[in-house]
């Protein structure tokens, strides 16, 4: 499945727009006093400021060409401080068949770069941000995991590789829904997740609002 928009909330607006834009080079479509929004390839990812007192974070993963996982880490290294998980800041994943990477923005969103090898992808250029695809991955924090697969399956959604009561994807390679147990700590990260607003717009699908 496709996003074709993702929204979220940060309760400090000021201080990420010039992380997305400046640093990382996204492109800028719209802004406003309230809210900005950024290309991701096919993606677009809107930041809104929160009406409330928390200070919300998310998880998301952009995917990459296929190719291109060591010249990406080698950018994002350049622009960011990348993750570390028991000394390593790179993660491959043999069920997946795909090299990762993450890094935090600077309210603590959970980023993540994943280059899936199933994914027929390649680059024959340099990479660049113009080699963010789209966003394939998105945080779902429910207090029931397997309720939450079931509601998403009545949509029409499927279940992709094995589900357990505390994560499940859900979608495809090209889209998915990490639904994730409230307080499981995010891999790559000490944090553990919670439950914000947030709403996503899906290609056949529609809209969904959440929490």
């Amino acid at each position: 499945m496709i996003f074709e928009e993702v929204k979220c909330y940060t309760a400090r607006l000021e201080d990420i727009k010039p992380f997305y834009v400046d640093t990382l080079g996204l492109e800028l479509l719209e802004e406003s006093q309230h809210s900005f929004t950024v290309r991701v390839g096919l993606t677009k990812m809107i930041f809104a400021e929160s009406r409330t007192e928390q200070e919300p974070f998310y998880h998301f993963a952009w995917m990459i060409p296929t190719n291109r996982f060591q010249e990406a880490k080698a950018w994002a290294a350049a622009r960011v401080r990348l993750s570390r998980y028991e000394g390593e800041d790179e993660t491959y994943s043999t069920n997946w068949n795909s090299n990762s990477l993450y890094f935090e923005d600077p309210v603590g969103n959970i980023l993540e770069l994943i280059a899936h090898h199933t994914v027929h992808n390649e680059s024959d250029r340099a990479f660049s941000e113009k080699d963010l695809l789209q966003v394939c991955e998105v945080g779902l924090v429910t207090e029931d995991v397997l309720s939450t697969v079931d509601e998403l399956e009545q949509m029409g959604l499927k279940r992709w590789r094995a589900i357990s009561d505390t994560f499940a994807p859900i979608g495809d390679v090209n889209g998915l829904f990490i639904v994730v147990k409230k307080e499981r700590v995010w891999f790559f990260s000490e944090q553990k997740a919670n439950i914000y607003p947030l709403e996503v717009s899906i290609r056949d699908v529609g809209r969904l609002r959440i929490g």
